[in-house]
């Protein structure tokens, strides 16, 4: 995700990510957001980074759909249309507590890697407008708190545990929901009348993922204080040696809205 004033990625660590984000969603409830869709829909994508999750879902066969892609980043901006014939971009800082997205104008609202990154009152103001128009809902790639690695390590318990923490700052929407983010995803959808489906969407890391699993022990040895240098040292040198392996935790929510 990017998309927000205070926390921003960059085109090197997405395109890191994408074929990682790829192999682990839910084709399944994908296309049942697709189906949920009419013929030339209008597609609101929250936070679109590049654009990887509307290429997604337009590969999956809906080459009809009009795609509204926003962000707050001009650079990513501009690659987010690539290959995505009748999408526009808009600029856009989603963390303004006075944006108005305009949601009555789409058929459909889709978003990746998001949910974790907002706040609670965000995430239930975005459903709520959805829910005035009946939109259906996808939300893909939602970090979900599991996480292990292959070996363990001592210390694996103490470094995920600051993680986590720090994965709840602000983020400029207000405290981020980090790994609650399904739960609170799950209860505001009720709360709004839809129905939902949830499946998990994990990565796999092993043996030739060495540079996201080095992206991924560097951030979390350094996340939220100093950094944990013998368990880094440890985790990259068993990188180094293709002796490490890992699986994060995401979930993919199709919701369709019953009244």
């Amino acid at each position: 995700m990017s998309g927000v004033a205070a926390e921003t990625f960059s085109a090197e660590w997405l395109a890191l990510r994408a074929p990682y984000d790829r192999a682990a969603r839910s084709k399944s409830l994908a296309r049942d957001f697709l189906s949920a869709l009419p013929r030339n829909a209008r597609v609101a994508d929250l936070a679109c980074g590049a654009g990887a999750n509307a290429r997604y879902l337009a590969a999956l066969g809906r080459r009809d759909l009009r795609w509204t892609l926003m962000d707050a980043d001009p650079a990513l901006l501009g690659a987010a249309g690539g290959g995505l014939p009748g999408s526009r971009t808009r600029r856009v800082d989603l963390a303004r507590p006075r944006q108005t997205l305009g949601l009555g104008r789409f058929h459909g609202v889709t978003a990746s890697a998001l949910c974790d990154l907002v706040s609670g009152p965000w995430l239930d103001g975005v459903i709520s407008a959805a829910a005035r128009h009946g939109l259906p809902l996808l939300f893909a790639l939602t970090v979900d708190g599991r996480t292990a690695f292959s070996p363990g390590d001592a210390e694996d318990g103490a470094v995920l545990r600051r993680f986590r923490r720090d994965q709840a700052r602000d983020k400029s929407f207000g405290p981020a929901l980090g790994p609650c983010a399904p739960l609170r995803l799950a209860t505001a959808l009720r709360a709004h009348g839809y129905h939902f489906r949830i499946a998990r969407a994990d990565w796999r890391l092993g043996a030739g993922d060495g540079a996201l699993l080095e992206a991924l022990v560097g951030g979390m040895a350094t996340a939220g204080g100093p950094p944990v240098d013998g368990w880094l040292g440890r985790r990259r040198a068993q990188i180094a040696a293709q002796r490490l392996a890992a699986v994060v935790g995401h979930v993919d929510v199709f919701a369709s809205f019953s009244g």
